[in-house]
């Protein structure tokens, strides 16, 4: 969930309102349809295309993993992201046949991981995603045009209020001054 929220700078609401039928896989990338969004005022919805990228972090795969894992089927339509219960009978969790994961729990489970890691949770949130994988696309030099695509923004202004320039980026302005 979180690969796939920063790959795809992904809001919360439109991260865990994916259903299986939103995806779609190819050879070097995978789609995603994303049928309402803050940003989209005519409500006709919007494609985003995550690309595979043969590391052990691609979001591609891993979500292709979790699909396998979680047994969710090419054909269902249901929310990819939901809350888990354990099975006493089968001793294992699986997937509840519910609606998706809610903003608390999911935020819940981001914190946990970060501390787990060393990180303070407490500078992080479900937004860091989509803020956190603007912000690296930005200063890897992104273009602007597919950047703002890409995170389904319809103006500059509200995409620059996602991105924190790195202290590179910051002293480049001066170093070409030729000062």
């Amino acid at each position: 969930m979180c690969l796939l929220g920063f790959a795809g700078f992904l809001r919360f609401s439109e991260l865990v309102n994916i259903k299986r039928s939103d995806l779609e896989f190819f050879q070097k990338y995978m789609t995603i349809i994303i049928p309402r969004s803050k940003t989209d005022v005519h409500g006709s919805g919007s494609e985003l295309v995550i690309s595979r990228t043969a590391t052990d972090l691609c979001p591609v795969s891993m979500v292709e993993r979790y699909l396998n894992a979680a047994h969710i089927l090419p054909n269902s339509t249901d929310y990819i992201f939901r809350q888990l219960s354990y099975c006493k009978l089968s001793n294992c969790y699986r997937l509840r046949n519910s609606g998706p994961l809610s903003y608390t729990r999911a935020r819940e489970i981001l914190l946990e991981k970060l501390e787990i890691i060393g990180l303070d949770s407490k500078r992080f949130g479900l937004h860091s995603l989509r803020s956190g994988g603007a912000t690296a696309a930005a200063n890897a030099g992104v273009i602007d045009r597919m950047f703002k695509k890409h995170g389904r923004w319809k103006s500059d202004k509200a995409k620059d209020g996602y991105v924190h320039e790195n202290i590179d980026e910051r002293t480049s302005v001066t170093k070409k001054l030729g000062l």
